[in-house]
């Protein structure tokens, strides 16, 4: 019940808020929350709080779990891969899925035992802010775009995207939220309103993508459009 009520904030914000926030979002809840319901473990089995706890940050685990890790995974899976093959791009994201989760199942009782019940929730716990730190240094961002865009999208590299967010994105969320600065700017990575992204024919027809591979102008900041890849 939990997680058919809590993935319903995702119908409405997935292309707003967007998948990648979705995701940065929920993670860090879901570590502390996994986390908190491993310890409760150690509270002694004999108070009452002991099995309301653990209950309670599980429900918590779980809510939290709804709109982020619930539904991206598989709606960014279809955006990812380019039509001409995207049916076997999304097949073989929903087995890779379900192949990892059957080894997290297969493997959980073994890890209680190695582990102990706090122990393997605090592992588990501590990849939520593994994945954390993978989203947020090389997942873009997808909502509200076409598959034109896509393309640019994803013709950036993934080390131009993580420097960018390591660089520009960082630096600007800490100004802005723990320094409280709300004059600064943040560099935008993408930039569909240049014409430098498509390219268009005589006629008017698209003849392919450029997607502008960002780089900073000697110590100014600035992001400079010169360098561009071909996407055929």
């Amino acid at each position: 019940m939990i997680n058919f009520l809590f993935a319903w904030p995702a119908v409405w914000t997935i292309d707003t808020f967007g998948r990648r926030g979705l995701l940065l979002f929920t993670f860090p809840n879901m570590f502390w929350s996994l986390l908190a319901a491993g310890l409760c473990y150690l509270i002694p089995e004999s108070s009452k709080a002991h099995l309301g706890l653990v209950a309670f940050f599980i429900y918590i685990y779980d809510a939290f779990y709804s709109p982020g890790m619930g539904p991206v995974p598989f709606t960014y899976s279809a955006e990812v891969f380019p039509l001409s093959h995207r049916e076997i791009g999304m097949s073989w994201a929903v087995a890779t899925n379900n192949f990892w989760a059957t080894v997290v199942s297969l493997t959980f009782p073994r890890q209680l035992r190695a582990f102990g019940v706090t122990g393997a929730f605090g592992f588990y716990a501590a990849m939520n802010m593994v994945a954390f730190l993978m989203v947020f240094l090389w997942l873009p961002e997808t909502k509200q775009r076409s598959l034109e865009q896509l393309d640019y999208v994803f013709g950036i590299s993934t080390k131009r995207h993580m420097m960018y967010q390591l660089k520009h994105s960082l630096p600007w969320w800490f100004k802005r939220y723990v320094l409280r600065k709300k004059d600064v700017t943040c560099e935008e990575l993408y930039h569909f309103e240049d014409d430098n992204w498509t390219g268009t024919d005589s006629d008017g027809d698209k003849t392919g993508k450029t997607s502008g591979f960002e780089k900073e102008n000697n110590g100014t900041g600035h992001i400079d459009h010169k360098e561009t890849a071909r996407i055929a």
